[in-house]
Parts: structure tokens; sequence; C-alpha cells
């Protein structure tokens, strides 16, 4: 039957590529995210809540589904993020009616923050618990996955930071006397207490932590209880993953298979099980790297693995070139002009106008004729036009960028050794320096790059204040703009002062460190 088929329709049975991150690879999407993004966003929480929801499927393997609303019947369509070239484009806001037993997403009832007692230190330890129930099969198989985790050193990787800056934004503290993080980082475990909960206020307990931006009279801001809609997660992911210069846009389960890789060189094999939330062990097989993760050449040699090189050739940083285009206006001018001189485009745009002119002329004007025939076929010319120009620029879009990186390494080998160009001096790759006009997303571009490994004591917890502070002060500005346009940015609470970018690169700031591989972990192991 199969062989009939494959054969009668001449189906594809290839094997698609599924790519796997690793830490190195979101350490480069996160320090992108928060130094060097250009885009814009609906407010200063999208900010925090993309890098959440990142650092969290990377800490629990967890599907997106459990961490976003995601629609039972919702489509996923990939190349619906890739049609819009307005960086001020976002993705329309549906009505959607949202009933209590609809809210299956991670809500602050699953997150739990603990004190732990410190005797020696500066101050207590501070943990947290996320119990994920909105897993897959939690109707028929239900268990609960409560995945542990702590502060870290390094602030990009530091998801505690992030849940202390949306529940200050959210006022979500049950304590009245929390109003800060210094009050959490002054309160102490005493005897005969062993640990303290700081318990979010029981009417918070069920509202999404990651909520979705929603459009009203005065402009964008934050719904009180809509969770953030799994289309719009995308949304932000993919166009941050082609800003970065991936080779292709990032998917959820991409870091799902790096951290299951990851258990799986550490864990038990039940506990990886576990963690992934497979019935059947087996089941992993299907989110194993394509590339071998174990140095068969140097095992049949009896050679020592050269892990750090197998590491860097079997993740997705190694394609990562951020001169690569990342929307379609980074195009060359010539390619975007075969836009308008599409023939099919012309067609439509023929008939649209036709269209339009008849309705003026039975009816004297486009709003006159809507109802009557002729309106229906002028709308739904309008509406072929848009979506032959939609579908015309992903093709022209994505046929760039496999151009250019289907051609980049032979025109870098070609620019090193072509004999003509020896004699020219060649300006080594200097990385774009990005200076954000808010302050606000200046400040906290400049503190997560700060790593707390030499702090100890009083100057860490300094740190992790100043930090958590400037991420509150992010998510309370109603609208992040673009990098590229002067535009105003409006705060809720506080006051927002804007610089040009002029003004901002005549100020004593350095530029951002471009991140390298292992940088982070690697050196301690003496792989570079």
């Amino acid at each position: 039957m199969k062989e009939n088929l494959v054969a009668r329709y001449n189906l594809d049975m290839s094997v698609g590529e599924k790519p796997v991150m690793n830490v190195d690879d979101l350490y480069i999407v996160l320090h992108h995210h928060w130094t060097k993004d250009k885009t814009p966003y609906p407010d200063g929480r999208q900010i925090i809540q993309l890098a959440f929801i990142l650092l969290v499927s990377a800490y629990t393997a967890s599907r997106p589904g459990a961490l976003v609303y995601l629609e039972r019947k919702e489509k996923t369509n990939i190349q619906h993020f890739f049609g819009n070239a307005d960086d001020d484009d976002r993705p329309p806001e549906d009505e959607w009616d949202l009933r209590h037993e609809d809210l299956k997403t991670l809500c602050y009832g699953q997150i739990n923050l603990i004190l732990l007692p410190n005797p020696t230190g500066e101050r207590d330890h501070l943990v947290m618990e996320i119990d994920l129930k909105h897993t897959k099969g939690h109707h028929s198989r239900p268990k609960r996955k409560i995945f542990l985790m702590s502060e870290v050193k390094q602030p990009i990787f530091d998801v505690i930071s992030l849940v202390l800056a949306l529940a200050i934004l959210d006022d979500a503290f049950e304590s009245d006397h929390i109003r800060s993080v210094e009050d959490i980082f002054r309160t102490r475990v005493t005897l005969p207490r062993r640990s303290l909960n700081i318990r979010f206020k029981q009417k918070l307990l069920n509202v999404p932590i990651c909520r979705q931006p929603v459009s009203t009279s005065s402009g964008m801001t934050i719904d009180d209880i809509k969770p953030l809609r799994y289309h719009t997660y995308l949304y932000f992911l993919q166009r941050l993953s082609l800003a970065v210069g991936m080779i292709r846009a990032m998917k959820p389960y991409d870091l799902r298979r790096g951290t299951g890789e990851a258990v799986d060189k550490t864990a038990s094999l039940p506990l990886l099980q576990h963690v992934m939330g497979h019935a059947y062990a087996s089941t992993f097989q299907a989110y194993m790297n394509q590339r071998v993760q174990s140095h068969v050449q140097a095992a049949f040699l009896g050679l020592p693995s050269e892990d750090a090189l197998m590491n860097i050739l079997s993740h997705q940083s190694r394609y990562i070139d951020p001169r690569a285009p990342s929307r379609y206006d980074d195009l060359p001018e010539a390619e975007r002009k075969t836009f308008s001189d599409d023939s099919g485009i012309k067609r439509l745009q023929q008939m649209r106008d036709s269209l339009a002119m008849e309705a003026k002329e039975l009816y004297g004007s486009i709003k006159n004729a809507e109802g009557t025939k002729i309106g229906e076929l002028k709308m739904k010319a309008d509406a072929t036009l848009r979506a032959a120009k939609k579908k015309l620029k992903e093709s022209n879009f994505t046929g760039a960028r496999e151009k250019f990186f289907a051609t980049i390494d032979t025109l870098e080998i070609n620019r090193q050794l072509d004999p003509s160009l020896l004699d020219i001096k060649q300006d080594a790759y200097e990385p774009e320096r990005i200076v954000h006009r808010l302050k606000e997303r200046r400040r906290v571009a400049e503190l997560m790059q700060i790593p707390c490994q030499e702090f100890s004591g009083r100057k860490d917890t300094t740190q992790r204040i100043t930090l958590v502070g400037a991420l509150v002060r992010l998510g309370q500005i109603e609208r992040v703009p673009s990098e590229r346009p002067i535009q105003e940015a409006k705060p809720r609470n506080t006051a927002v002062s804007q610089v040009t970018p002029e003004e901002s690169l005549r100020q004593d700031f350095s530029p951002s460190p471009e991140p390298l591989l292992f940088r982070l972990f690697a050196q301690s192991q003496g792989a570079f």
C-alpha cells in the first residue's frame, strides 16, 4: 500500500533535518535579544516574556503548549510569520472568548519561589519550582513534573530574575511588604523554619505569567488575563532567530531536542523519559541529533575524543552569519524591484483597478458599492492581490536567504585566495554596534553583559537588585520602537527619556562583545 502510494503520487520520502540547540546556541540568541535586537515590540514586557519562555523551555524540555496558549485547532503555518516587510507590523489580535478552563498555560500558581537558609552568606538562597501541569496527555495520563531552578552567575541565563521582574510588574506578591526585590533579599529563614515560600496573591494564581499584548484606544497594552498566544510567540521567536543570522528560523522544538540531548548525557534512562514526558523510552530516538554525538573515528583509532569540535559541528550556531538578510527590506534594491515587474502581480492589479473603476462608475464610490456584486468582486480581487504579493515576497526572501548561505562559503574562500585580491587590504568583519535609544533598554543591555562570576556577597546582591530594577523599568514601557526609524515610546508609570543614535554614539558606550562558542562553559575544560 505504502509503496503504491509513493510511486503513484511521487511522494518525497526523505527525512527532514531536525535542528538541535545547545547552550551556546541559546546564548547567542539571548545575547542578541538583550543587546543587539533592533526590532520593535508592543511593550517592554514582551522582551522579558520572550527570554523567560526560551529559558523555561531550555530548563524543562517542555513542549510550547505547556507555556503559551495553544488553541486546540490552531494550525501553525511558519511561513505566515515571514510575510511582513514592515517592522511595525504585528500579528493581528483576534477576539476570542476565554473561559477559566481554557487557560491551559503557565500561571502564577504553578511557580513557587522559595528561600533556603544560608547562614554564612550575605542573604539566603533563592530558588524556584515550576510545576508543569498542562503537558501532553495530562488529561488521560496526569503526571506532575516539578522542575527545580536556582540563581546562576550569568545574568543572561538567570530565569529567576525574570520571574521577579514580572511579578513586581503585576504586583503579584501576597505580602504587602514586598514592594521590590530588595525586600525579598532582606528576608531570612529563621528557626524553626527550614524554608520560606514567597507566595503570590490568591487572585493571581490562575493568571498567566506571559500575557498577550492587545490594542486599545490609547495604544498597545498588556492584557490582564489573556495568555500569550502560540502564534505571537512564534512570530517573535522566528523574527529574532532570523535577525541573529541563523540558517533557518528557530522553532520551539529545537530547544526541546537540545535539552533532551544534554539530559541524556548525564541522567538515567527513566529520568530522561520523565523529563521528556515520553510514555516509552524508545520515543527519544526521534529527538536524537541526526549528527552522531560521539567521535566514532577517535574511538576506533584509540585517540582522545575531540568533544569540543564535535559539539560545534552538531549544533545550529555553526551556520550563523549575521550578514544574512533577516527581513524583506534587507534585500538589494534590484531584487526588490522585480516585485513590481512581476507579470502575475501586474495582471491582478489591472483586474483590481478595472473592478474599482466599474464600481465608481455604477455607484459613485467604492464605499457605496459595498454589499453589491461588483463590490464583492472588488473585495475578492483585493484579497487575491494581497495574497499574491505576500507569497511573492516570501518566495523572494526565502530564495535570497538560501542563496546567501549556499554561496557565502565559496565567496569567502575566493576572497582570501583570489590572487587578484591579495594586494588589496581587506577589512576584518566588525559586528554591528547597537546603541538603543530607550535608556531602559540600553541599561538592561549593559547589565546583561556583566557576569557575576567574580562577584560575591554584597556586590552580587547589589548587581542582582540593579538588574531586576532595570527589567521592571523596561517592562513598564508601553511601546518599544524599532532602532531604524525615530519613534516615540510612552511609559505607563515612569518617564522615558530618549536620545538620538547620533547623540548616543558620542557618549562613552563600549560596543557589545560578540558572543563566542563555549566561552561560558568550555573554557574551564580547556576547549580553547
